[in-house]
């Protein structure tokens, strides 16, 4: 069964991917039930991703062997194994550690269970405030519990209750669900910066400038085997005639020691690792800000039981066909149908809706989006990983985790820094021959490498947000770079909806010379309808520029809402037709009087029509229409599109082979089709963009569209072409402090020391810069209309 076992005095490590690897993991949950049922037994870890577990146990030295026959034995006995009831619950293929304490199996390390208190701990509470107060609350809902506390530096929960009413375990039990879901949407820490060399270079570094002369040699040696594979690689770039940040690197390891200034290189190549590391935290940051922000789901809902009783209850203790009932402004917990009510649901992040949206009896609703006006009674449908908050949230966890690898990032950033390597090695020759090697060495401690490396994956965090925002979601983190540089667009003609018209502002029939003001009061009221009138009234508004503030909401009902607007009350009245040939008019009243009739159309073009125009505006030169239609029909969709080129009769082999032939020509084509029906498509294009389906969780695209429309891919154009130009900006912020190295050393003033604190300035403006970008996202919402 084991592929190898190796132990020690109190551990033994089982690798076996058969029972322990991805999708095994009922498997492994029985091999826990078997292995905790021995009382000696004090922790389990299963790491499935590697495919081995970890045991450690409390045993006499004398009683080793005893213990791992008895083990052996264990394996295999169902008879004598703990209960299911015995386990707790966590997410399959996830990595795990279970502890015992006192017959107390859990996710937690328990500090103590005394009678009436009980202390757990657990490293992926540590610094999470959010994750902590969830619990609190739980916890503290329950009327047993007279006390509880957490403590986000240490990751521990202290809790005091009535131990006469409550047991420990249900606790524990509650609490641990939050654990769960901390883990399945958890940034996986990314790979640690190893410093040990650096450090020990720095501390060799200092001892030989302040004690013993002897140490700079050991010291220097010691940079020279840390950067063998530089110097290899600065001599292949010389050979090819290039000067890149490899050629930097050696010229300022040989400058500093020949000057003897072997510890400002270390403290170069130490602050080189610190910029590293810092950035890579503040993506595991960010990243669980993002999800937090986009994709929330609360700690506790209302269940309505089935006579009617309201009680909070945290969603993972919900079941399918349980009631809920979510009133504004709350965040909806569940995947689920609306049985009563009627609200304004905010859904952009998870469906792409630009605005509010109008939920009514019968409609579906989904986990993470917000109640904004109105109130819900909800029939669970999906709960917890089931919902499609948590497919997204798996995909961009998996976008965010892969970015610190991302090869296509890193050559991104090589780029970036290698453009400031010969005009520094320049100026460093003019040092060099203005005054000396020294001078030389101040100007070569310049830091334009930090800035991109760190700027580029905060950039495409920041621009994968605002994608959201805009109902996109990022599956790669070089996605926005791709799409910048095609300028060919091909879409699939097959897919559903290309020729949905729009609804568009007809004629304002009104008693009220001041036709402006209507619309003004009209639009401000329109925000609360939730359907595309309101978009049609905004437009309007646009169009003549007009300003239109929020209203206060004063009632909501199903054919009809009422605003408050400065002094006077507006109302609309009338229900949206769903006919795309006759549309029912909207009657305005202000004050209690009938003062216009806004009478709607539906355009004669397709409302994809508009979005395709505003894409070449931006620069998309080429679009093309393939399909399995006849060539006739094709080409009247192409030509109803505003597109360039068609091509008809295509199955999908032939649309794979006629995207192999722009490839070969060096056409850079971004693809938009349905990806979940016709896979191989994607592996083709240079920027795959779905709408369709399954295009959220384990699709092959790039880009995923959220909605039914291809409206996102203009907010995705101009992210595209402001990325790099952002990229630029913030990397500049280090201008003014290397620049500064430059002045000082040429004025006898900054050895390499000095001149390295200096540029290290620079990489905190940089810093700065992302981070003030990062934040203004985080307030940014795509308006209804762009």
């Amino acid at each position: 069964m084991a592929h190898s076992i190796t132990f020690g005095s109190n551990w033994l490590r089982i690798e076996a991917t058969a029972v322990f690897g991805p999708g095994r993991a009922t498997i492994a949950r029985r091999f826990a039930r078997q292995v905790l049922a021995l009382p000696e037994v004090e922790s389990l870890e299963l790491e499935p991703s590697r495919g081995y577990a970890l045991i450690r146990h409390r045993t006499r030295k004398g009683n080793v062997d005893a213990f791992r026959r008895r083990l052996a034995a264990a394996v295999g006995a169902d008879d004598e194994a703990l209960t299911e009831r015995d386990l707790p619950q966590w997410p399959a293929d996830s990595p795990v550690t279970l502890h015992r304490h006192d017959g107390l199996i859990s996710l937690f390390r328990i500090g103590s269970a005394d009678v009436g208190w009980l202390e757990l701990r657990h490293p992926l509470l540590k610094g999470d405030v959010r994750c902590l107060r969830n619990i609190e609350a739980a916890l503290g809902a329950l009327d047993a519990v007279r006390h509880i506390s957490g403590h986000a530096a240490s990751g521990t929960i202290r809790i005091r209750y009535d131990s006469d009413s409550l047991k420990p375990l249900p606790l524990i039990r509650i609490a641990e669900r939050f654990l769960s879901t901390e883990t399945m949407l958890r940034v996986p820490e990314p790979t640690a910066v190893d410093f040990r060399v650096a450090n020990a270079s720095v501390g060799l570094g200092a001892v030989g400038e302040l004690m013993l002369p002897l140490a700079t040699p050991v010291a220097a040696g010691l940079l020279v085997a840390n950067n063998l594979k530089v110097l290899q690689d600065a001599g292949k770039q010389l050979g090819r005639g290039k000067l890149g940040v490899p050629v930097f690197h050696t010229a300022l390891l040989a400058c500093s020691i020949a000057t003897g200034q072997v510890l400002a290189y270390a403290l170069t190549e130490w602050s080189l690792r610190y910029w590293q590391q810092n950035w890579r935290k503040q993506l595991v940051r960010e990243t669980r800000a993002l999800l937090e922000d986009s994709l929330p789901i609360p700690a506790q809902t209302v269940r309505v039981g089935a006579d009617g009783t309201e009680s909070l209850v945290a969603p993972t203790d919900l079941h399918t066909g349980e009631r809920v009932k979510v009133p504004a402004p709350r965040v909806i917990p569940v995947d689920g149908v609306v049985l009563a009510g009627q609200a304004l649901v905010q859904e952009t992040s998870l469906r792409g809706s630009q605005g509010p949206v109008r939920k009514i009896p019968g409609d579906e609703v989904l986990a993470g989006s917000v109640v904004v006006s109105g109130s819900l009674d909800i029939e669970v449908v999906r709960i917890g990983a089931e919902t499609r908050a948590a497919s997204l949230s798996r995909s961009v966890l998996d976008t965010a985790t892969r970015m610190p690898s991302d090869q296509a990032m890193r050559r991104k950033a090589e780029d970036l820094a290698d453009r400031a390597v010969l005009p520094t090695l320049a100026t460093a020759g003019m040092g060099w021959a203005a005054g000396d090697l020294i001078t030389a060495g101040a100007i070569l401690h310049q830091d334009w490498v930090s800035g991109p490396g760190m700027a580029l994956p905060m950039q495409a965090l920041r621009d994968m947000r605002l994608a959201l925002h805009s109902g996109a979601l990022l599956k790669s983190a070089s996605a926005l770079t791709r799409l910048k540089d095609s300028d060919f667009l091909v879409i699939d003609g097959d897919l559903p909806g290309l020729l949905d018209p729009q609804l568009e502002l007809a004629e304002v029939a009104s008693q009220v010379p001041d036709t402006d003001a209507i619309l003004r009061y009209a639009a401000g009221a329109g925000l609360f309808l939730g359907d595309e009138r309101a978009e049609a009234l905004a437009r309007s508004c646009v169009q003549r520029r007009l300003v239109v503030r929020r209203p206060e909401l004063l009632s909501l009902e199903a054919d009809a809402v009422e605003v408050r607007s400065g002094r006077h009350t507006v109302s609309l009245t009338g229900a949206l037709s769903h006919s795309k040939a006759v549309t029912a008019p909207l009657r305005m009243r202000i004050d209690g009087t009938d003062v216009a009739e806004l009478r709607f159309t539906y355009s004669r073009l397709p409302r994809a029509t508009q979005t395709l125009a505003r894409l070449r505006a931006l620069g998309m030169q080429q679009i093309f229409v393939v399909s399995s239609r006849p060539d006739d029909e094709a080409a009247e969709l192409a030509r109803r599109l505003g597109a360039d080129l068609s091509g008809g009769g295509l199955n999908p082999e032939q649309k794979i082979r006629f995207l192999q032939g722009l490839k070969k020509r060096g056409v850079h084509a971004t693809v938009v089709g349905d990806f979940g029906k016709e896979p191989a498509t994607a592996s083709e294009a240079y920027v795959a963009i779905g709408l369709g389906s399954q295009i959220a969780e384990g699709g092959p695209c790039d880009i995923a569209i959220l909605g039914e429309s291809l409206d996102p891919l203009v907010a995705l154009m101009e992210l595209a072409q402001g990325h790099d130009a952002n990229v630029v900006s913030a990397c500049r912020m280090a201008a003014i402090p290397n620049l500064l190295c430059i002045a000082g050393a040429f004025a006898g003033l900054l050895n390499g020391i000095t001149s390295g604190i200096i540029a290290n300035l620079g990489v905190m403006n940089v810093d700065r810069r992302m981070r003030a970008d990062l934040q203004m996202a985080k307030v940014c919402r795509v308006p209804v209309l762009r």
